[in-house]
């Protein structure tokens, strides 16, 4: 299970029914507050869920050197046909590759071989490069993938120095730039096969780092910062460079090898609005965990912002639709379900026990026992440091299984800002 974008839409819907119980008899200040309340909540989930859309993914790199294994190997399941190393087909291969119990599709285009040696069986007029361009106007990738074989990435100058027609190409061409990263596919055929993995080999691992520094030093002539800096060997994110990053990888079925640094690579540098599909198909906690806490951060400003509102209603009481939508948000981030009842299993778990009928300021006076707000009026400090406690502690509760009280995380966040 994770964010089901229509039954979160539902959940969004019926979030208005809480405001019903608002003490106010007034319907045009009803409708002020819940614009002033609930309206920046309701944006921001729009552009987080709404707007989310597939990842676009393009492949490039000479036939054989494992673009489709490559795929498969991102997508966790066979999608894309492994061909043997004469190019088959002169054209661009998309995939729509639809993760249905995420909720999630991803568009990856598979390029045929550029710089070839030999030209397809029915190779078109178009250069392949000529084609390639056509294909990245039409597609409009979020990252460009391209894949080198470790082993002959030495011989690869050609296919290294195409980057920068192709940075200068999509300048000219679009409006926004597009990440490119080189991968060294095949990491474990390079010099001794046996000796694998690296972790288990310190040769193996120096050969992989030393091949790169030549690549990033010599060939590329670039600055480098490892990804890892305990393990320079998974890769290096380069700068002043038109590659935004090198990453070693093992992409065959059955021995896969650091496809999670490459995975968690392109998930930092994808568009904002593709982020969750590409991050919920891979089922994976550390990007969802990422995307979980972003949003906490966003709604601890919306109440911030609630607080210091001058509303007629400025209570606690307000906050408590935001909360349950943020709430909800990260249990279905974690696997549940985007619903007032995965709210409430965590406001069980806290402390609070929610019973038929509870309105929106009862449940407002039970949540002041899991973290104390001085009163129920509410100021902007308040109301941002209790939501966000409030949110860290949820995520503790949904990614960790553990139960830890939102006045932990405010007495952090106390700390942080110099006890304010």
């Amino acid at each position: 299970m994770a964010i089901d974008k229509e039954k979160t839409k539902e959940f969004i819907d019926s979030i208005d029914e809480l405001f019903e119980s608002i003490p106010v008899n007034n319907e045009a200040l009803k409708k002020r507050i819940r614009d002033l309340v609930l309206g920046p909540a309701l944006e921001d989930v729009k552009r987080v869920i709404d707007e989310s859309r597939p990842p676009v993914l393009m492949v490039i790199g000479r036939s054989g050197h494992g673009k489709s294994s490559l795929i498969n190997a991102l997508a966790g399941k066979e999608v894309a046909a492994v061909s043997d190393f004469k190019p088959q087909d002169p054209q661009v291969e998309p995939y729509l590759i639809t993760f249905s119990e995420e909720h999630s599709t991803w568009k990856v285009v598979d390029t045929r071989g550029i710089f070839e040696s030999t030209k397809p069986d029915r190779a078109l007029e178009e250069d392949a490069v000529s084609v390639l361009k056509d294909n990245i106007l039409k597609h409009k990738p979020d990252v460009i993938l391209h894949v080198v074989n470790m082993p002959e990435a030495r011989a690869m100058e050609k296919d290294m120095e195409f980057r920068m027609e192709l940075k200068d190409f999509i300048k000219d061409r679009l409006s926004y730039d597009i990440p490119l990263v080189l991968i060294l596919n095949k990491a474990d055929t390079f010099k001794n096969p046996r000796q694998w993995p690296p972790e288990e080999f310190p040769a193996k691992a120096n050969d992989l780092n030393e091949q790169m520094e030549y690549i990033i030093e010599d060939m590329l002539q670039a600055e480098k910062i490892p990804l890892n800096a305990n393990i320079p060997y998974y890769g290096y994110e380069l700068i002043e460079s038109d590659y935004l990053g090198v990453i070693p990888v093992a992409s065959l079925e059955g021995d896969l090898w650091n496809i999670d640094t490459l995975s968690d690579f392109i998930g930092e540098n994808l568009h904002e609005s593709a982020k969750l599909d590409f991050a919920q198909a891979q089922k994976r906690k550390g990007p969802l965990k990422k995307i979980s806490s972003s949003i906490i951060k966003r709604f601890s400003t919306i109440a911030g912002g609630i607080g210091t509102t001058p509303i007629p209603v400025a209570d606690i009481a307000v906050l408590v639709p935001v909360q349950l939508l943020m709430i909800s948000l990260i249990g279905a981030l974690s696997g549940r379900t985007a619903s007032k009842e995965t709210a409430y299993e965590y406001l069980a778990a806290a402390g609070i026990n929610i019973g038929a009928g509870f309105g929106l300021r009862e449940i407002a006076r039970q949540a002041t026992k899991i973290i104390p707000v001085g009163g129920i009026a509410i100021s902007g400090t308040i109301a941002a440091t209790s939501t966000w406690a409030i949110g860290k502690s949820a995520e503790t509760y949904f990614f960790s299984h553990e139960i830890k009280p939102p006045k932990v995380f405010k007495k952090a966040a106390r700390k942080d800002d110099g006890g304010s």
